[in-house]
């Protein structure tokens, strides 16, 4: 087993590195006056440095499942959502409890998942279109995929492919694990409905990552409780429970903020260096090939030779950039890669993409 390839990146960006290599949020964007204020409050109870429920803080349970009552249609109550660290451990949990031995994942799809369930000695089959999962697809299969803004390649599924999809599950009696990393980060504010919530036999992934600040390293699972009953006794042997502090900072920070009034902010960010840095690719490396993403932090797209060794040209200027290989479970040769825009500023995005260019 091998090590994420992204991680490895990370530990070797320095100071003169320009990344467009991991999926970070702009530090710029972190709200930091109100997590300091937010602290400050909650360190005023020690109950915030206790230990608490495996299912995690019920005021921020209430507050997610709000969240889906009100914003995705999708009718949810407390009990319906457990709080993990990170969206990143609900994979190895549902994976040791609900996968018996086979994954269908998306053509690409996101490497922290892969890792996760090739370590969990899962078999891994890719499908590239909703329509090829009728043929994927087996009997109580599991299946893994983001429906919206997807990681590493951007897109999203229009409602008939939804509809299709949920057809072939229903079918299938399979297990579905929707990660939605990015519901939120839609430039135009518009926030789809999971399929999920069309689907019992589901778990639907969210993160405070994206959306608040990664290093508080608070995610979620929403499904049935009798899911979460199987789930659950594979956290209480991991950690036990995510952090209480953490989780306490957050729904102090959601009862005296507007996040979606934060979420605005950073997504106008976002937009603004996405269009540049889809100016420049346009501008200094006409031949790599994409469409502009609807939302998240990432421009997918395919040079005209192997993206695998522009990266490794690349990182030895101090560049860094993800090729596809990495995002394919077999690891195939790809001319694609993915551009991380979102942590760099608008200086960076020029002079990263010109020393790509100087290398092709």
């Amino acid at each position: 087993m091998k090590r994420s390839y992204i991680r490895e990146i990370l530990d070797c960006i320095n100071e003169d590195t320009i990344s467009f290599a991991g999926g970070l949020p702009s530090s710029n964007n972190f709200p930091l006056k109100e997590i300091q204020e937010a602290s400050k409050e909650v360190l005023k109870n020690e109950e915030a440095l206790q230990y608490m429920s495996s299912r995690g803080l019920l005021a921020l349970r209430e507050q997610i499942a709000l969240w889906y009552t009100k914003h995705l249609g999708f009718k949810t109550k407390a009990s319906e959502i457990l709080i993990t660290t990170g969206s990143q451990q609900a994979f190895d949990m549902i994976g040791k409890t609900c996968i018996k031995e086979e994954v269908i994942v998306q053509e690409p799809s996101y490497i922290g998942a892969l890792n996760a369930y090739k370590l969990l000695g899962l078999k891994l089959k890719g499908f590239k279109n909703i329509s090829s999962l009728k043929n994927v697809l087996k009997q109580n299969n599991a299946l893994y995929l983001m429906s919206t803004l997807q990681n590493p390649n951007t897109t999203s599924y229009n409602q008939k492919q939804k509809d299709e999809c949920l057809l072939h599950l229903k079918e299938s009696k399979s297990l579905l694990i929707e990660d939605d990393a990015y519901m939120f980060l839609r430039f135009d504010g518009k926030i789809n409905i999971p399929i999920s919530s069309f689907y019992e036999k589901s778990f639907h992934l969210g993160s405070f990552s994206k959306i608040i600040a990664p290093g508080l390293r608070v995610g979620w699972i929403r499904a049935n409780e009798s899911l979460l009953d199987k789930v659950i006794i594979v956290k209480e042997a991991l950690d036990l429970h995510t952090s209480s502090l953490s989780q306490h900072i957050i729904s102090s920070y959601l009862e005296n903020n507007d996040i979606f009034a934060h979420l605005e902010k950073t997504k106008k960010d976002y937009k603004n260096k996405m269009e540049f840095m889809a100016f420049c690719l346009n501008k200094y490396i006409p031949s790599f090939h994409f469409n502009k993403p609807d939302g998240g932090m990432f421009i997918y797209g395919s040079f005209e030779q192997d993206s695998y060794l522009i990266a490794k040209k690349a990182l030895e200027k101090n560049i860094a950039i993800v090729p596809a290989s990495v995002f394919y479970y077999d690891n195939r040769q790809s001319k694609e890669a993915r551009f991380n825009f979102s942590n760099a500023n608008i200086q960076e995005i020029e002079k990263g993409i010109k020393i790509i260019a100087s290398l092709l």
